[in-house]
């Protein structure tokens, strides 16, 4: 599946001159916690976040007056805070590679840029319904998730979990891994035809795997 047909297409976007205080009430107002910021012709220049605003205002401890803060916040641009050079998608990109590339790189958003104009975004909201699309998840199938598996040193070890699901009687739909951002080895997640994932776990755990709880 690839991105476009998962992304927010013509999402909301501010400028770079716009002002900080400006963006943070858009956000506000459409419950959504980042901006594209892009220029006269939608070409991306940037993304601000709720974290950068937070992190540009005045504190408490620095004892400004309202009226001081209010001033400040005021001559704060976009441009001045707002992340540069963004890692940005394809339409054509595919879900699986934007999941794996947002894992390995922490990141929770991606613009998704075609010929340097933006055509749209994409969130954790998107991927998670994507991600529920490939799971089958509407359809009532068991999602085991396997945590620590060394899939660089043992060839074949996909294969092996699949095969240890189908001596049960259970058929596999569909595998995938991500690399651990915490610990070694992957997280394989594993969607299985059964209504009732306790069979496959105590299967898959007897055979020595760490199945996440």
């Amino acid at each position: 599946m690839k991105i476009k047909h998962w992304m927010s297409p013509n999402p909301i976007t501010v400028s770079e001159d716009t002002q900080v205080t400006a963006a943070h009430k858009i956000m506000a107002e459409n419950r959504v916690r980042r901006l594209p910021v892009v220029d006269g012709e939608g070409r991306l220049k940037g993304l601000i976040t709720l974290r950068n605003i937070i992190a540009a205002s005045p504190s408490a401890a620095e004892a400004l007056s309202r009226h001081e803060m209010n001033a400040l916040m005021a001559k704060l641009k976009v441009g001045h805070i707002m992340v540069k050079n963004p890692e940005t998608v394809s339409p054509e990109d595919s879900v699986m590679d934007v999941v794996r590339d947002g894992h390995v790189r922490g990141i929770g958003a991606f613009p998704v840029v075609e010929d340097g104009k933006l055509v749209g975004i994409v969130t954790e909201t998107e991927i998670f319904r994507a991600m529920l699309h490939i799971f089958g998840a509407h359809q009532g199938n068991s999602i085991v998730v396997i945590e620590n598996v060394d899939l660089e040193n043992s060839l074949g070890e996909v294969s092996k979990i699949a095969a240890l699901v189908e001596e049960i009687g259970v058929p596999v739909e569909a595998v995938f891994s991500l690399r651990q951002r915490r610990g070694v080895g992957h997280r394989v997640y594993l969607r299985a035809q059964a209504p009732d994932p306790a069979p496959v776990a105590a299967r898959l755990a007897k055979a020595g795997y760490k199945v996440a709880k």
